[in-house]
């Protein structure tokens, strides 16, 4: 089936537009995700995420990041390394939280929209927000030292995998804060577990 005219511009702008900025840094592309595996465990990852409620003539598509700990892969028996998606990283931070909005961000493509307009916009973006956020992060320990700083994800598997690797007491702190300030019986719960996993 021949692709529209928007689905073309789509692909222009993820292999013309977007990718040489990747290229550039040694990332390796499959299909919309751009990837950078190191092999003492660690990674980085841009994912471009299409809506699936559009249709050809009308593509909506958002950014994603995610920072990838091959420790904290939990999603299959064996962890994928570098064969990582997005979804499989502890840490994922979609463009509307790395541009300080807050809001989630969908950029739109369709018949009507100056395709030159939003290849702009994207690449302002990217080059705005995602690659000083990607770039400030070049190993195992930033990832951790981002985690601790912003106390996010806030889940077991994070304070795990700040445990894990080698940052004992700080995972232990983490621990006694939140238990010291939820409301949730069941998160106690998990957390006093957790606790006791760690002695």
């Amino acid at each position: 089936m021949l692709k529209t005219e928007v689905q073309t511009q789509f692909g222009q702008l993820v292999s013309e537009v977007i990718w040489p900025e990747f290229k550039a840094r040694n990332y390796r592309k499959t299909g919309n995700n751009f990837r950078i595996y190191h092999s003492d465990g660690w990674g980085k990852i841009l994912n471009i995420q299409k809506s699936a409620y559009r249709d050809r003539n009308e593509i909506s598509f958002t950014i994603n990041t995610g920072l990838y700990l091959v420790k904290a892969d939990t999603m299959f028996e064996e962890p994928r390394a570098a064969k990582f998606l997005e979804p499989d990283c502890l840490v994922r931070n979609r463009i509307g939280r790395l541009n300080g909005s807050n809001h989630d961000l969908w950029y739109d493509l369709n018949e009507l929209t100056p395709a030159l307009l939003i290849q702009q916009q994207v690449l302002d973006d990217v080059k705005g927000f995602v690659l000083p956020y990607l770039d400030k992060i070049d190993s195992v320990d930033d990832i951790v030292q981002q985690i601790l700083r912003e106390r996010l994800p806030k889940s077991r598997q994070a304070i795990q995998a700040v445990f894990n690797y080698g940052y004992t007491q700080e995972a232990l702190n983490w621990v006694e804060e939140e238990i010291a300030t939820t409301i949730y019986r069941t998160w106690r719960q998990e957390l006093e577990d957790l606790r006791k996993s760690f002695k």
